[in-house]
């Protein structure tokens, strides 16, 4: 039985990396770095335009420390959940000066 549950876990998580989006950002009052996933599938709004579907997303994010800074970060994606375009407010994305 045990074999079963091993071969479902390894299954599972590869199906997870397929409908994640990574976000690294910090915040921009106390630098706290947080990191959140976007579900491609379930945090996604679709935008229906004559050139096809694209897809939005809004996430206001607030770390664990003192400052509770609110860090809104707008994403969006191709027909392909594939990112095209971000933005953010409140802090800046790790990596980035």
């Amino acid at each position: 039985m045990g074999i079963f549950k091993k071969l479902n876990q390894l299954l599972s998580s590869a199906k997870e990396d397929e409908r994640a989006y990574w976000l690294d950002v910090e915040c921009g009052r106390c630098g706290e770095g947080i990191r959140t996933r976007v579900d491609l599938y379930n945090d996604l709004s679709p935008i229906y335009e004559e050139s096809g579907v694209t897809y939005f997303c809004r996430k206001v994010l607030i770390g664990q420390g003192r400052c509770y800074q609110k860090i809104e970060v707008e994403m969006t994606f191709d027909e392909k959940r594939k990112p095209t375009g971000r933005e953010i407010k409140g802090g800046k994305f790790a990596g980035e000066s």
